[in-house]
């Protein structure tokens, strides 16, 4: 049976899992990474904190050039996360994103899985927002501690790392209970 249901614009299909304009909020914290290295390299001492332990202290120094790491891992970070929350609105079939058995499979209706693959779109987005802003954070925090403004990495690294962790968990958990939801029911 042929599906002649029209097929929604690109950019609504896109938009499906999180308004698209929210896109801004990750796009502007690259900006701020790239921003804080670019205004702040030329200032630096030639050695600065290049590894912190698990409270926060810096615990190793190197050279001013290691700064580079924190922009050089986000903007491929946001490209990934960006073209992979794309493939996902965009994908025809949602069951196909689920790795479960075919029976298993079978057993989710159509609207289990559109509402799977909402749910991974925007904790993939609420992910990538998250790791974008630890990158701008630890850029930030390593160049205050670096001139000695601040001894520690602070609690706010630790927040947010708390956070992408939790909204890992909470997209496993969601996702595993909705495709199991189905087979419970059949």
């Amino acid at each position: 049976m042929l599906n002649h249901e029209p097929r929604k614009p690109l950019w609504q299909r896109m938009g499906s899992c999180y308004p698209l304009r929210l896109e801004l909020v990750p796009l502007l914290l690259l900006g701020l990474t790239i921003y804080l290295f670019l205004s702040n390299y030329s200032t630096l001492p030639d050695t600065i904190p290049s590894h912190f332990n698990t409270q926060g202290v810096a615990d190793d120094w190197g050279s001013k050039k290691t700064i580079f790491i924190f922009p050089a891992l986000a903007v491929p970070f946001y490209v990934f996360l960006s073209l992979l929350t794309a493939w996902i609105s965009l994908v025809k079939d949602p069951k196909s994103l689920i790795n479960l058995p075919d029976r298993t499979k079978a057993a989710i209706s159509e609207a289990k899985a559109e509402e799977l693959r909402v749910i991974i779109g925007r904790c993939l987005f609420l992910i990538k927002t998250l790791t974008v802003g630890l990158m701008a954070y630890s850029v930030y925090a390593t160049i205050e501690v670096a001139r000695g403004k601040a001894a520690t990495l602070g609690i706010a690294f630790y927040l947010i790392l708390g956070a992408i962790l939790i909204s890992a968990a909470f997209m496993v958990w969601r996702s595993l209970s909705l495709a199991l939801s189905g087979q419970r029911q059949s």
